[in-house]
């Protein structure tokens, strides 16, 4: 089985490569397409970005569910932005749409609108909530501090997802991004196996989950 967990990184996207020995490979693409492309064989494939958007005025229960599930780490995760906000051509303009929208949000807007068109063949993942079930509790440290990664790296390895010291070119993302992508790995294994949760826990059949 060989699954693919994806962070968007440095314009571009990262994805992570696991199969069931664990950690096979680290890589950069300039667009989704090209990691699906290249990924047409995987068993799964778990993105860190938003789909399925929700209407101007509301919030997804996805990221409500999310936030009260990783507790004291939930800043790390931000409210999918309304579609008509990703609509505006400036960060901006689309706070006259939203004036709650965060600059994080737009700045994920190619990232968002490239996830949501490959359809069913990508899912939605979030490394924190991820990281959470795999720690069995919030985790202490956040994921920039040096104790938070070595701490997410551990609990990677421990679900036997070891990662190599030098990743070549993949390696010279921030070491976040590797730490996110290895996650949605995860997730993804979790998702083949048929075993992976969902936020909400009890979703309508077509409104957006978060997979872990």
């Amino acid at each position: 089985m060989k699954t693919v967990g994806v962070d968007a990184a440095r314009g571009g996207w990262l994805a992570v490569v696991v199969d069931d020995r664990g950690f096979q490979d680290a890589w950069l693409a300039p667009d989704l397409d090209v990691v699906v492309a290249r990924c047409a064989a995987a068993d799964s494939i778990v993105v860190d970005v938003p789909i399925g958007l929700p209407p101007l005025g509301e919030r997804r229960r996805a990221d409500a569910a999310a936030r009260a599930l990783v507790g004291v780490r939930r800043s790390s995760i931000f409210w999918a932005p309304p579609r008509a906000a990703l609509a505006a051509a400036t960060y901006a303009e689309a706070r006259l749409v939203d004036p709650t929208l965060s600059a994080q949000a737009f700045a994920l807007k190619r990232a968002i609108l490239d996830a949501e068109q490959q359809g069913s063949r990508v899912q939605e993942g979030h490394p924190e909530a991820s990281f959470r079930a795999l720690a069995g509790s919030p985790l202490r440290y956040a994921k920039r501090t040096w104790n938070g990664q070595m701490l997410r790296r551990q609990l990677l390895a421990t679900a036997g997802i070891q990662l190599s010291d030098d990743l070549l070119e993949a390696g010279l993302v921030p070491p976040d991004d590797v730490l996110d992508a290895a996650a949605m790995a995860w997730t993804a294994r979790r998702v083949a196996a048929g075993i992976s949760e969902t936020l909400p826990a009890d979703p309508t059949h077509t409104e957006p989950v978060i997979r872990y």
